[in-house]
């Protein structure tokens, strides 16, 4: 039986196709760059009239916007891709039942109305042996995505990236006319986050972060794939004088005690902070002297657009879809290639270069202040909707 988790006053009957949409999504938590964007398009629905069910495995919500209502599905399995084929056929079994304007799915789940393309294909997420290809969980999930993106489904896709795009046409040649593209989307709560660096020296207190430091950040969830241990191993390169005057901050819900032990193997753990998830993200950024990003795999990294909207200069491999946005700004992209050696380097410069740091966080700064990452959910919603 599914669980139904309500937000505030939901009496409103949405008795009418028109008046609902439905979401999929595998887990539902709070600082998800999936999940942000999923709760920016459910709150964008409700602020037109139209309320949205969120069908999940699983969620982590401390507080559930109004007109907005989640429904756990068990799924039963004892492996991930298990679960994820079950929890298909229940959401199935449970939208021949309702009556909506539309199914948004947030991970590759059939039948779909629209795909939101969070990342890069499945099948080349990860460099994988031909063995690998054949266990379950490989088989399971390419099998889910060609579902999705083959020619004969009718499924509308939302990417968020033309390389993007690029990737899923050339691997599953499915149709232009079925993929729209969205522009970036960050939280409008970054549209005043230069105003944030009048604080800054109040937050870097907070954080234990002397005058003479340097603060390195990084914001994550997923701590292999963004090279949360790349970015530990680039602050151990750093010339003992430098090091010794920088700090690396690690923000995000994940397991930091393989990479706590790799900070002590490389002799810093004394500079690494893990603080957790935590909500105050546009103030830790805003205190930062440097974004530091070098994923493995990264469909787009909007938090390198929010770095940029708090007028904080970034690093980051090309592997991000939005690395050329960093790039126009004048700030730091990695060759396509990734090297260590030239992560290392490359973060030596940036701090031991008499003004680089100042002038890469005036180009940030100018670059933040005239862009527009704002509109991805209002333009979601205007396609889905027709309007």
């Amino acid at each position: 039986m599914e669980q139904i988790i309500e937000g505030g006053d939901n009496s409103r009957p949405p008795s009418c196709a028109e008046k609902r949409v439905v979401f999929s999504v595998f887990k539902y938590f709070p600082y998800g760059g999936l999940q942000l964007d999923l709760m920016r398009m459910a709150k964008e629905f409700v602020s037109r009239g139209i309320n949205v069910v969120v069908y999940c495995m699983g969620c982590d919500i401390p507080e559930i916007p109004e007109g907005i209502e989640f429904r756990v599905l068990p799924a039963k399995g004892w492996s991930n891709h298990r679960r994820a084929r079950n929890f298909e056929k229940a959401l199935a079994a449970e939208l021949k039942k309702e009556q909506f304007l539309a199914h948004v799915a947030f991970n590759r789940l059939t039948p779909a109305d629209w795909y939101f393309a969070a990342d890069v294909p499945f099948v080349e997420s990860a460099k994988r042996s031909f063995l690998q290809k054949l266990l379950p969980r490989y088989r399971t999930f390419a099998a889910m995505e060609k579902e999705l993106f083959q020619p004969e489904n009718s499924t509308k896709i939302f990417c968020i990236t033309h390389a993007q795009q690029r990737d899923f046409q050339r691997i599953y040649e499915t149709p232009s006319n079925r993929i729209y593209q969205l522009p970036p989307g960050i939280d409008e709560k970054f549209a005043n986050a230069l105003s944030l660096r009048e604080k800054r020296d109040e937050m870097r207190s907070k954080l234990g972060i002397h005058e003479d430091e340097t603060l390195l950040i990084q914001v994550s969830s997923a701590f292999r794939t963004k090279g949360v241990d790349r970015s530990i191993a680039a602050l151990a390169f750093l010339p003992e004088s430098i090091r010794e005057k920088t700090r690396l901050l690690i923000v995000g819900r994940g397991n930091p005690a393989a990479y706590m032990k790799f900070a002590e193997r490389c002799g810093v753990a004394r500079q690494v902070i893990f603080a957790g998830g935590r909500t105050d993200v546009p103030e830790l950024i805003a205190a930062a002297d440097l974004m530091i990003h070098p994923a493995r795999n990264e469909a787009t990294g909007t938090v390198l657009l929010e770095s940029l909207a708090c007028g904080t200069p970034v690093l980051c491999s090309a592997n991000c879809g939005f690395s050329p946005f960093i790039k126009e700004a004048g700030n730091l992209v990695l060759p396509k290639l990734f090297r260590q050696k030239i992560l290392n380097r490359t973060l030596m410069v940036a701090l031991s270069t008499p003004d680089k740091l100042a002038d890469l966080q005036q180009s940030a700064e100018n670059y933040g202040r005239n862009g527009d990452f704002y509109r991805r959910a209002k333009c979601a919603v205007d396609l889905i909707t027709g309007c």
